[in-house]
């Protein structure tokens, strides 16, 4: 065994990417002995959890909570010592804002944003008499027992009618996987709605039988999720990984069996006998085209998005849970995130807010969309907020990763990682691959990287 951990010793792992996958892969390897380095191109780690300074508060600009059924990530927040600091998000309720009275909580008693019954109160708020009578019809139609449909949107418009889809499924799936219901696979995203389709013969039993009650409020560390990140940095030094931020990898070359990473902010490349490509996929297929075709991924993916940070005050803002998505096929979303996380607004002043403001990207200046931002909080908040009251702002612009559940991406994730195995020393990791949930990017790139390590560890070693 002395010469396997020799080996290990010697063994090299670079990972290009520096978000929740690149420093999972990273922790992974350099747990065992591996030498690490790890490259990110932005200024600290983080990825797509990304945090903005407003004033004298920091906050995070994308997620900022996980759920509480989350192994992975529990994980982490124990390892880093930051589980006694976790508070629960408050008030964290949906309200949608498709409907004729604009926002209101979205309904209890749903699978995906179908409703277990049309006539309830908090259902007829948003489609109205006219859809939940369409709705109802769904009762009234043949189970589909033969050529069931894996399309959500298909499924639903089918069975329940387009105010249902337009109003109530639509919205979330939209605003917060960035793709319509129509590419969404059912039998992914809730394995029991269709079987239990076939048992009830109507969609609205259907997800009578399967509903849950509501999952246990997000969490995060006290202050916000990027302190997460921070600790995993932390970790990663106590591993003596090398860190190299601001420094993007303009290429990579492959000599026999090592590689060559070259960052742009040195004229020496990096020699590794592990790859680990941790970045978007634009960057990944660019890096890696000299050596080796990726085949396609599934489509649609999501368009880039825009989200502005406001720190706001002088305003009254009404109670509207933790979210409000606004209608159409690219729907705004606020985050009243001072009122969601007590940690937060304990470092704001009483009369204070901070919103997280998200739109569809605008090739446009950063004032122009920050402007928008407000107009678009103030209709979806219900309450007027002038340029005066803002005290500080600040725009992220992102991709978000397509969620596990798009139709064809189990197929075709599988088929780029069966040509990427191909390649000895090499594997790839990140949302793109594993779906946006932050639990299954973390989740997967333990799984690939444990695999990589592995096949780095005893290749030319005899196990025996």
């Amino acid at each position: 065994m002395s010469d396997l951990v020799r080996h290990a010793h010697d063994t090299r792992v670079v990972v290009v990417g520096g978000g929740m996958a690149g420093i999972v892969a990273a922790l992974e390897c350099a747990r065992l002995g591996l030498r690490v380095t790890l490259f990110e191109a932005a200024p600290h780690l983080g990825g797509s959890l990304d945090r903005v300074t407003l004033g004298d508060v920091t906050v995070d600009a994308a997620a900022d909570g996980i759920p509480a059924s989350a192994p992975t990530l529990a994980g982490l927040v124990e390892e880093v010592g930051l589980a006694d600091q976790l508070e629960a998000a408050r008030d964290d309720e949906l309200w949608l804002a498709a409907g004729p009275d604009g926002a209101a909580p979205a309904p209890a008693e749903t699978v995906l944003g179908i409703p277990a019954n049309p006539w309830a109160a908090d259902v007829r708020r948003h489609i109205e008499t006219r859809g939940a009578w369409r709705a109802y019809v769904d009762r009234l139609r043949p189970p589909m027992t033969v050529g069931r449909r894996r399309s959500l949107g298909e499924l639903v418009s089918s069975r329940m009618g387009q105010r249902v889809r337009d109003r109530l499924v639509a919205p979330y799936m939209l605003a917060v996987h960035g793709v319509a219901p129509e590419h969404i696979d059912v039998d992914v995203a809730a394995p029991s709605l269709n079987p239990a389709l076939t048992r009830t013969g109507s969609l609205s039993g259907a997800v009578a039988q399967t509903v849950r009650p509501r999952s246990a409020q997000r969490r995060a560390p006290r202050g916000g999720l990027f302190r997460l990140i921070d600790g995993l940095e932390a970790r990663l030094r106590d591993f003596d990984v090398v860190i190299r931020t601001d420094a993007a990898v303009g290429a990579i070359e492959r000599d026999g069996a090592e590689w060559a990473v070259h960052p742009l902010d040195s004229d020496e490349p990096v020699p590794a006998d592990l790859l680990i490509v941790a970045v978007d996929e634009d960057t990944a297929r660019g890096l890696l085209a000299p050596h080796v075709e990726l085949p396609p991924n599934a489509q649609p993916q999501p368009a880039p998005l825009d989200v502005v940070m406001l720190r706001i005050a002088g305003v009254a803002l009404p109670d509207r849970g933790s979210l409000v998505i606004g209608a159409g096929p690219q729907p705004v979303a606020v985050r009243p995130v001072s009122r969601t996380w007590p940690g937060i607004a304990d470092g704001l002043a009483a009369d204070e807010h901070i919103l997280r403001v998200t739109l569809p990207h605008a090739d446009a200046p950063d004032a122009d969309v920050i402007a928008a931002a407000r107009a678009a909080a103030s209709e979806l908040c219900g309450v007027p907020i002038p340029a005066g009251a803002v005290r500080a702002a600040a725009r992220v612009s992102y991709r978000r990763a397509a969620p596990g559940s798009l139709l064809g991406h189990e197929a075709a994730v599988e088929a780029i990682r069966a040509r990427v195995r191909t390649v000895p020393g090499l594997a790839l990791v990140g949302g793109w691959l594993s779906g946006n949930s932050l639990e299954r990017v973390a989740a997967d790139a333990v799984t690939e990287a444990d695999a990589a390590r592995h096949a780095a560890l005893w290749r030319g070693t005899d196990p025996a």
